[in-house]
Order: C-alpha cells, then structure tokens, then sequence
C-alpha cells in the first residue's frame, strides 16, 4: 500500500477516535510526502471468566480485555513516532504510546520524548501480545512500573544486551488537581548464552517514585485475571509515602520447544513517621510447544517476541499449540498487613497463524489476610488477534 494511502487511514482513525478535526486530517494528509514510511495496526482481546470461591464473591463474566489502534511511522532515518489508542482504558484520557523517537544518536542508541511504558521486569516489558499466560504473575501486577507516563528515555544495546533508563512525570490522563508525581526507572539486561533455537536470559531492574498529590500509595494485584475488579490481597492507602523504591532480578531459558522464566521483585515504601514497608514476591513458569516451535527471544531487546507456526491452521496445518504451568506468590504483610497470596496457574495456547490466538488459563488462586483465609477456581478464556 502506498504511504498516501496509509496516512489517510491513519488520519480518519484520529478522527473517529477524537484526536483529530477534519481540518487537521486534510493537513496531515497534504503532508503524506514528507513521511518515509507509515504503519497502522493494533490489537483486540476478548475475554470470558467463571469464579467458584466459598469465601468472596467474584462476578464471572466478559470483557473487551484491549482494544487499540496506533499509528506509527518515521520522518526520515532519524525522527520517528508513535501514537496510541486504548478503547477500553478507564479514565479521562485513552491515550497509551504518544512519543516522539530520536535515532540520530547512533545505530543502536534510541532516545524518546513523550508517553511510553516505563522500563520495567521481564514479563513486564515484553509485550502482552506475546506473553504466555492471560494475565502477568502476581509480583509483576503489584510492583513493576507498567503504567504509561510522560518522560524522557534512552536505550540502547549490542549484539546479546540491551541497557534503557528513563525519567518521567504522570499520565495524561490523570487528574490535574493534583501536583505530579516524579519517578525514574532502569533495566539491563543480556544473553551470555545464545544459538540456534536456544538462549540464556538475565536481567535486573529499578524504579523510583515519588507519590503525586497527597503522598498515599496502594500495593495490590488481582489474581491473575481481570474480569472480575476485586483483589484479595491488598494493603489499602498508605498515608505518609515519601517514595516508592522497586527492584527485581529476572532469568529465562530457551532449549528449542521448552521453556522457562522467573523473577525475583521487591519493593519498599518509604514512609514520613513510620517504619518503612516491604514487600515481596517471585514467580516461575514453564513452557513446552507441543508442535516443535521455538519461543521466539530478542537479545537486543531483552524480550520475547511473536512466537509464528511453522504450519498455520487453515493452510494445511493445525497451527501451534503450547502447554504451560507457573507458580507465583506475593506477600503483603509488614508494618501494614495487606496479606499474602499464592497461584497456581495451568495454560494452554493455541496459535491458529502468527496474528491469532486462542488462550485458555486454569488459576487456583490461595490467599490469607487478617480476614482469614480465601480460595478461588478461575477459569477464563481469550480470543486474541493482531494485526
């Protein structure tokens, strides 16, 4: 398809999204020249869940999980960007990925101005087109910096590492009422082992935050599925915050159809008049690609990427199928005793093409809190494409 054609595209989204006035489209679509190239895509998630617990009430039903579109593209070889929309985000603003991209710097170094996910773990960067469970393991929802904010960063990498750091304020659309949190986060990583359908991954990360407004902080995670709001751990507010330190360690190991991953993550809260708070808690899964796939990984990024049949369903093969099992445990209790949580979680993934897939996750959720102690049956089923 001819750039002109993708941009005029692209511009009608941003109208039908809000983003844009039909004069402004009309300008953008006057500039088509100037763009070297230009890309239009995005995702859709679907999702369907049953809770059976004696001891919390849960609504089982569905959702749109993700809906998005973006628009992205580059000026020239040096100046690039990205803008996009999130259809089923709560809140003011559906804004996700907003930037500006600066690739001047050298081949390998990139620096970005704008809204872009914070670094962050391993399950955490890696996109969740990708990811192989529904949901990210408990410690990742409590404590790496997933959220979208305002900020400047630089990354960069080598052949087998990959190192990005970056500053930030908050979200576009958060309340303005308040004054900014600020916060900086880092993460490195590298593959000491790598070849033909196998690979070694380490990596560590940080992250700093000052709390915004009136310095309360909230630690807590949903069990592995986002159907259902409720949480059962939780440490509630938490007045009197000052900063919010985080840091983790991550390993991953590919050996052609097998896999596993882990991580290690912490966080302490640093509190004016009160003793510091810290947390915990770490994960480990396994994989295994029944029709002989590898799991796709990006030394240079330090990420998993977009696993692709080598026979799709429909063109004369069944696609590939993928047996995984991950256990995952988070503890809340200190100073302020929000609980402690332990999941148990079993997954099968069909990979009709290498756009589309079709995930079903058994999770045995066990949780304990000064309330007593709660046990959930969750199943829940996606349908996932991406183009």
């Amino acid at each position: 398809m001819r750039i002109e054609y993708r941009l005029i595209a692209a511009c009608l989204v941003l109208v039908l999204v809000g983003m844009a006035t039909g004069e402004e489209a009309a300008a953008g679509i006057e500039r088509a020249a100037a763009l070297e190239s230009l890309e239009i895509g995005g995702r859709l998630m679907f999702d369907a869940a049953a809770y059976d617990s004696d001891d919390v009430d849960l609504s089982s039903g569905t959702e749109v999980r993700r809906g998005r579109l973006y628009v992205k593209g580059a000026i020239d070889e040096d100046w690039f960007f990205k803008g996009q929309y999130e259809f089923t985000a709560s809140g003011s603003s559906s804004l996700y990925d907003f930037y500006i991209g600066y690739g001047g710097l050298g081949e390998a170094t990139t620096l970005y101005v704008g809204q872009f996910i914070e670094h962050g773990s391993l399950e955490d960067t890696s996109s969740s087109k990708y990811i192989t469970f529904m949901e990210r393991a408990l410690p990742v929802l409590a404590f790496a910096p997933a959220s979208r904010r305002i900020g400047v960063g630089i990354g960069t990498h080598g052949d087998a590492w990959y190192a990005g750091a970056g500053v930030y304020g908050e979200n576009s659309g958060v309340d303005e009422s308040q004054k900014d949190g600020v916060g900086a986060s880092a993460r490195v990583s590298g593959a000491p082992l790598r070849g033909d359908r196998k690979a070694l991954h380490l990596g560590a990360w940080g992250a700093y935050r000052q709390p915004r407004g009136d310095d309360l902080g909230q630690v807590r995670a949903r069990p592995e599925s986002h159907v259902a709001d409720t949480r059962l751990i939780d440490t509630g507010v938490i007045s009197n915050l000052n900063a919010q330190v985080s840091a983790g360690v991550e390993i991953a190991g590919v050996a052609g159809p097998f896999s596993v991953q882990a991580e290690f993550m912490a966080a302490e809260l640093d509190r004016d008049g009160f003793d510091n708070e810290s947390y915990s808690g770490w994960y480990a899964y396994a994989s295994w690609i029944l029709t002989g796939e590898t799991r796709p990984y990006d030394p240079q990024s330090g990420t998993f990427g977009r696993l692709k049949p080598r026979r799709p369903a429909g063109q004369g093969g069944a696609g590939a199928w993928e047996l995984a099992a991950r256990y995952s445990t988070l503890d809340l209790d200190d100073g302020i005793r929000g609980g402690t949580e332990d999941n148990v979680t079993v997954g099968v993934n069909w990979y009709v093409n290498a756009y589309t897939r079709f995930m079903l996750n058994y999770v045995k959720a066990s949780a304990e809190n000064d309330e007593g102690e709660t046990d959930v049956d969750i199943v829940q089923v996606r349908a996932q494409l991406d183009f």
